[in-house]
Formats: structure tokens, C-alpha cells, sequence
């Protein structure tokens, strides 16, 4: 029987952990620092209750014959606690950091492992627990990402390994925030504004258009085609929706960094260098923008 450490035990560990052991058929137990009082200690006996998951008293004891070890712990520590777990793990063992901490970070963590002869994958969570439970897609990367999704796919765990160093996986979550994050940020802006006119409902509605069913890849497709050739009308439009949120007393960050980036793109000539054209391709598109940004920064 295959066994798996956790270190950290939160909502992530827990989804992880009861698949592992009941789908996967393998034994799973825990390292967590002392919770910081009596109802987070209380959460976390549930928690691994629930999941079936043994706890541990130290890092020595959780890493026992463990052949991976998955830490989900908050970013700020991933660095600091993959020194520490390196020179406790079994040569060959994978050390998946499933944390949110940056690509630096992830490398950093790697070349600790690799000094002790055991394997790092980085993962990134590319969606939330809370939807998804442990079929959470997962993206792997370093060298121990593709020994990482051979062992937990037997338990069903999404995971999709790429062949790239430590710290890309991570680069993908965050390139990947730019939309996600973004996109609720704006969310966010627009509905505050919509709800002072009494039209919350109304505007939410008015979004469930085919165009927004579409998937991400062809969606994208489809907006740097259009701005190619639109940015500067599309800019003139969302200046006027911030001026009406503005005017509900709601500051229109997110709008007005949109107008910004728009008027940047159409300042750069896009729609002259195709001759006003719809591009055939997001490529032909981003192709385009390397050159003029290259060339208004050479002056």
C-alpha cells in the first residue's frame, strides 16, 4: 500500500487526502503546525477525521516510507518548510508544493529537494476546492511532475503534467489570474453599479449570450481579432460606462485601467499595420503587437 503525507491539513488537504485513500487505496497521514486555538484545533481533528487521514507528531514520523508528500500550506511558508522537509524525504520520494507561491519561490524549493536526491513537482490549483472537491484540475511541473500524476491518478486526481522546469506550473496559475482574478475584480465593479440603478439583475441577464458560451481558447480568439481593429472605438465605449459608474459613486478601478489599455493598443498602429482588417488569428494578432512594441520601444 502506497502512503502519502500531508503537511498542512486544510480545505485542499482534506479533498485530496479522502480521495487518496478512498479511491486510491492508500494510506495518507498528516504533519500540521499546533492550530492557534481551540476551534482551528477542533476544525482540524474533523478534518482529518473525516478524511481517514493519521496525524502525525513530526515531519520525521509523517514522511515515514511516504512516497509523496503534498504540501498545502499557505504560500508565504513554501520555501522555508521545503528545506526543512527536504533531508526527511526517501531518495526517489516526490515533493509536490501545491501551494500559490511564485515561480522563484517554487525554484528555490526544487534545488532544496534535488540536493537530497528526491523529486519536486510544482502544482498549481487551477481552480478551487469548493467547486471542484478533489477532482480540482491540477498542473504539474519539475521533475517530479509526471511520477506525481502517475501515483494519484488511481485516485482520480486530475492532474495534467508538462514537461517544463519547477516554477512554470506555478507561472501558469498566475498568467492565468491575469483573466480570473481580473475578470472578478470587474464583475465586482459593474454590479455595485448596476445594483444603484436597481438593473443588477437586468445587466447579469444580459451577459448569458452565446458569445459567452463559447470556450476560453475561442473566446480569446475572438477578442484580439476585434481589438486589432476596434481598441480605439472599444476604448471610446468603456470610457463612457466608467463615467457611469463613476456617477454611482462606485471609483471605477478596473474600467479605467481597461480605457488606459485599450487607448495604449490603438496608439500603437494595430489597425493601420493590417489595413483595417480582422486579423485571421490571435497569433497573427500578438505577432503584430511584438513588433510595434518592439519597435516604439528601439524609438
Amino acid at each position: 500500500m502506497s502512503t502519502v503525507a500531508f503537511i498542512g491539513f486544510g480545505e485542499l488537504g482534506s479533498a485530496l487526502a479522502g480521495a487518496l485513500r478512498e479511491q486510491g487505496g492508500m494510506a495518507v497521514r498528516a504533519f500540521s503546525r499546533p492550530a492557534r486555538d481551540a476551534a482551528a484545533a477542533e476544525a482540524l481533528e474533523a478534518r482529518l477525521s473525516a478524511a481517514g487521514a493519521d496525524r502525525a507528531d513530526s515531519i520525521a514520523e509523517a514522511f515515514a516510507v511516504a512516497e509523496a508528500v503534498l504540501a498545502v500550506m499557505p504560500p508565504a511558508a513554501s520555501e522555508d518548510v521545503a528545506r526543512e522537509c527536504a533531508p526527511h524525504l526517501d531518495a526517489e520520494a516526490v515533493y509536490a508544493d501545491l501551494t500559490a507561491a511564485p515561480p522563484a519561490v517554487k525554484q528555490a524549493g526544487a534545488e532544496a529537494v534535488a540536493e537530497h536526491g528526491a523529486l519536486y513537482a510544482d502544482v498549481a490549483v487551477l481552480g478551487t476546492v469548493a467547486a471542484s472537491g478533489a477532482a480540482v484540475p491540477l498542473l504539474a511541473s519539475g521533475p517530479g511532475a509526471h511520477a506525481f500524476r502517475r501515483l494519484v491518478a488511481p485516485a482520480g486526481l486530475r492532474v495534467t503534467a508538462i514537461d517544463a522546469p519547477a516554477g512554470h506550473a506555478s507561472l501558469v496559475k498566475l498568467l492565468r489570474s491575469v483573466y480570473m482574478k481580473g475578470r472578478d475584480a470587474l464583475v465586482l465593479e459593474m454590479m455595485a453599479a448596476a445594483r444603484h440603478h436597481g438593473l443588477d439583475r437586468v445587466v447579469a441577464e444580459s451577459i448569458a449570450g452565446p458569445g459567452e458560451e463559447v470556450p476560453f481558447p475561442a473566446l480569446a480568439e475572438r477578442i484580439l481579432s476585434a481589438l486589432a481593429v476596434h481598441a480605439e472605438r472599444r476604448a471610446h465605449e468603456l470610457g463612457s460606462a466608467a463615467a457611469i459608474v463613476r456617477g454611482t459613486g462606485v471609483e471605477p478601478l478596473v474600467t479605467e485601467a481597461g480605457v488606459a489599455r485599450l487607448e495604449r493598443l490603438a496608439a500603437l498602429g494595430l489597425r493601420e499595420r493590417l489595413g483595417g482588417e480582422r486579423p485571421a488569428s490571435a497569433d497573427e494578432v500578438l505577432a503584430a503587437l511584438d513588433e510595434l512594441s518592439d519597435r516604439v520601444a528601439g524609438g
